[in-house]
């Protein structure tokens, strides 16, 4: 007797009042059964959906890249300063920092020569130190400048009137701190209001010594580098790349002034304290970028400047209105990467400021 084919069989359970078989439908639970029989009940196959094609498909891509970078580091940065006004606060920098360099510069020499007295060759070297983080303010090497070196002193007409002379000069000094203060506490997304008066006008006024000291320090580390480059070509009779060797040096003492400026302005004048690191990737952001607009010169800063007919009789002004605003932007940036917001603080859904531990009111 041939078998037929037809459904599986198995014998009945004990007590079960049947034939002896009982025909066992198909297979049904996860799977492929699952799948066959949600097919015939019309069921749509979730592995058979449909996926874009052509342009949609393109379209998504460039999506998912977008999705991808907002969330990387420097895109938040650049969201977090964009949020805080980054912008308009680098112009407020700029436009304080013209009013108020010019007074910092007098106290600035009028101190320096009051210490060290009449040493040419250091004031030409803080000359050209000014000239390099700030070109065209200061007239060295038979260079035109905004003011001349030997003028940014205070006349001894009177222990009074340069006592008030120097008490103007110091509160107008101070303006562009201020506006730096709160640039910079932006990119913290830290609370403006509600500060103690005296202790911000406190590390206004370290900040404008500590910028200072970093200007004299730089220059006279480089006097100190360019000292050491040629007595070592002297003794050791070696000119080959003695240029390069203190030209090099120059760089990174330039960087670690402005990283050490980047920390002062950050620890001391905006009264933040983010994690070590994060304040030392910053620090590190700020020597590079500035560095690099060094490098550049004015020249890149000056073509946009010069072009501009309205500029056409102040090229000088224009060109350090917009490298003052320049670095006020590598700046910030370098704050807002310093102060890592999140994407729920970026969306207004997380703490107002992750890394503003610092003492909001001082």
């Amino acid at each position: 007797m041939s078998a037929t084919a037809g459904p599986a069989a198995r014998p009945d359970p004990p007590g079960y009042g049947g034939t002896g078989q009982v025909e066992v439908g198909p297979a049904r639970g996860a799977g492929t059964a699952h799948l066959l029989v949600g097919h015939e009940l019309g069921e749509e196959d979730p592995t058979n959906s449909r996926r874009p094609t052509g342009f949609a498909a393109v379209w998504a891509a460039v999506q998912r890249l977008l999705a991808a970078w907002n969330r990387t580091r420097a895109a938040r940065a650049n969201a977090r300063f964009g949020q805080a006004g980054g912008g308009v606060l680098t112009g407020g920098i700029a436009y304080s920092a013209l009013f108020s360099v010019a007074a910092a510069l007098t106290l600035g020499f009028t101190v320096l020569t009051a210490v060290l007295g009449n040493d040419v060759d250091l004031r030409e070297r803080i000359a050209r130190a000014i000239d390099t983080s700030l070109p065209g303010l200061v007239a060295v090497d038979g260079s035109q400048g905004l003011v001349d070196v030997d003028e940014l002193q205070l006349s001894s007409r009177g222990v009074l009137a340069g006592v008030v002379a120097a008490v103007v000069l110091l509160v107008t000094a101070t303006n562009a701190m201020a506006a730096l203060r709160t640039a910079v506490r932006a990119m913290f997304a830290a609370p403006t209001a509600g500060q103690n008066l005296v202790g911000s006008k406190l590390r206004e006024l370290v900040g404008v010594v500590g910028i200072g000291l970093a200007v004299v320090v730089s220059a006279l580390l480089g006097l100190a580098v360019t000292t050491v480059v040629a007595w070592l070509t002297t003794v050791l009779g070696v000119g080959v790349g003695a240029g390069v060797t203190a030209a090099v040096a120059g760089v990174a003492v330039a960087f670690l002034a402005d990283a050490a400026t980047f920390v002062l302005l950050v620890r001391v004048l905006a009264a933040q304290d983010p994690p070590r690191r994060d304040l030392l990737q910053g620090a590190a952001i700020t020597g590079l970028g500035l560095g690099v607009v060094r490098v550049l010169g004015t020249s890149a800063v000056a073509g946009s400047a010069s072009r501009n007919p309205l500029f056409a009789t102040a090229v000088t002004l224009a060109t350090l209105l917009v490298w003052i605003n320049l670095i006020s932007r590598i700046v910030l940036l370098a704050a807002a990467w310093t102060a890592d917001p999140s994407l729920e603080e970026l969306q207004g859904e997380g703490p107002g400021a992750r890394t503003a531990e610092g003492p909001a009111a001082g």
